[in-house]
């Protein structure tokens, strides 16, 4: 199962690569940072860049949280394996799974998504993240390359950025 563990917003590469150097593998199956590819213009063109997903959360997939979690206490970074007043470990659910994997690509990256507009700057077709889930945009900025689908994500909804390009482009 997929649990999320927070820690300090801008040291979640950092903390995967501590996890990953202190805590042995048999605890854990992956650990990860989801990031999104963003645009930012330039006197040349476009410079992607990436920038979390989630800013202050990991990932990290395992069978058995609970040793997990006394091995985080090794790792000299804050970090809070999330759960609640029982010590009952939250685990991402099946839906928002699902979503996490259909968003991002094999290393943890969320791709700008190919938008096609009419005349009114109204997105029509997308492929990628954004083609999935063109139903669940609640904001589009297409000069800034983005747009904000709402989904939930552990245990309330949340406004997702996903990064576009325009057929036009030549990034």
């Amino acid at each position: 199962m997929w649990y999320v563990i927070q820690t300090q917003t801008g040291g979640e590469e950092k903390l995967v690569e501590l996890i990953e150097k202190m805590i042995p593998k048999e605890h854990y199956d992956e650990c990860f940072c989801m990031n999104r590819e963003c645009v930012r213009k330039m006197e040349k063109g476009y410079e992607i860049f990436l920038r979390p997903l989630f800013p202050a959360y990991i990932f990290v997939v395992t069978e058995n949280p609970e040793k997990l979690f006394f091995e985080l206490k090794r790792v000299p970074k804050l970090t809070k394996l999330l759960s609640d007043q029982e010590d009952t470990f939250f685990s991402v659910s099946e839906d928002e799974e699902t979503f996490l994997k259909n968003v991002q690509n094999e290393n943890h990256v969320v791709q700008r998504s190919l938008v096609e507009v009419d005349d009114k700057g109204t997105i029509i077709k997308a492929n990628g993240a954004v083609g999935v889930y063109m139903n669940r945009i609640v904001r589009q900025r297409l000069r800034k390359r983005y747009v904000c689908v709402e989904q939930e994500f552990m245990g309330e909804k949340r406004k997702i950025y996903l990064g576009i390009k325009l057929e036009e482009e030549d990034v």
